[in-house]
């Protein structure tokens, strides 16, 4: 993974994204974008001119760009990495917009993003509008980090499917990428009634464990008892997984947890990196 793409609010949380990356990805040689997108304020059309407007705008862009320069000038205060290099891009649009621009235009690799919580928890809230338009373009993998989540070194990724889709090896590769980096275990979560596997889910998991041969896996199968939020927050609670991945398929696992219910009411209450993929990166 050489080009990483960082959005950034100039939060905590978002600063707190960025230094989780560099340290994941501290003895790599890696290109950090660091990005800020902002737009006009609610109701500034219809109170000033188009002069008054530009000049505005301008303003917040020159905003943007030096707090841009003292995230920078933070993060390499802290981690002074020659293998790294920092650009800073400071645009207008839509946020999923330039996003997508961005992947597309800079060739990159892993998008690294901040969780907002409310007061002290750690939830990541997969119903957010914002992240369901991200995931809906399945164009790179997301990184998403835990607000307060301490770093350290990933020794054990649940991957959770349901084996209704093969695994290509463009697909597979950036979750085998993150656990050669540190020689961590991948734990094969299966949630589905179907046990034993039928003969597609079968063929699906050959292929998978094909190419886990170089890396330490391990397989378990959960039964589709309740909400597939609420199972995988228990593994997780149990497990002591380090980080979580899943591939976003089309009807797939992660689309059918968006739709539910349970989701618009209450927080996937997890402390650990989420790694989403997508199915045609």
């Amino acid at each position: 993974m050489q080009n990483i793409l960082v959005p950034t609010d100039f939060s905590k949380n978002a600063f707190h994204a960025l230094n989780y990356a560099t340290e994941l990805l501290k003895n790599e040689e890696c290109n950090f974008f660091l990005l800020h997108v902002f737009t006009e304020k609610k109701g500034f059309k219809n109170n000033r001119t188009k002069d008054n407007s530009e000049k505005f705008l301008t303003k917040i862009e020159e905003d943007s760009k030096v707090r841009l320069k003292r995230i920078l000038h933070k993060i390499k205060k802290q981690k002074d990495n020659q293998k790294h290099s920092y650009t800073l891009i400071s645009q207008k649009n839509g946020l999923i917009e330039v996003i997508n621009s961005c992947i597309d235009e800079l060739s990159i690799d892993l998008v690294v993003m901040g969780n907002k919580g409310k007061k002290s928890s750690i939830p990541f809230f997969l119903g957010s509008t914002a992240t369901k338009e991200l995931y809906a373009e399945k164009k790179c993998p997301v990184l998403s980090i835990p607000k307060n989540t301490e770093f350290s070194i990933p020794k054990d990724i649940a991957f959770v499917t349901d084996f209704k889709k093969t695994f290509d090896a463009k697909v597979i590769n950036p979750l085998l990428y993150l656990a050669a980096l540190y020689g961590a275990t991948i734990q094969i979560v299966h949630i589905g009634n179907e046990e034993p596997l039928d003969k597609l889910q079968q063929s699906n998991l050959d292929v998978l464990l094909a190419h886990f041969k170089t890396i330490q896996h391990s397989f378990k199968h959960i039964p589709n008892f309740i909400s597939k939020t609420k199972i995988i927050q228990v593994f997780l609670e149990d497990s002591g997984s380090d980080m979580l991945a899943m591939v976003n398929n089309e009807h797939g696992l992660l689309e059918k947890m968006l739709r539910e219910p349970i989701i618009e009411k209450m927080v996937f209450n997890i402390d650990i990196p989420f790694l989403v993929i997508p199915e045609n990166p």
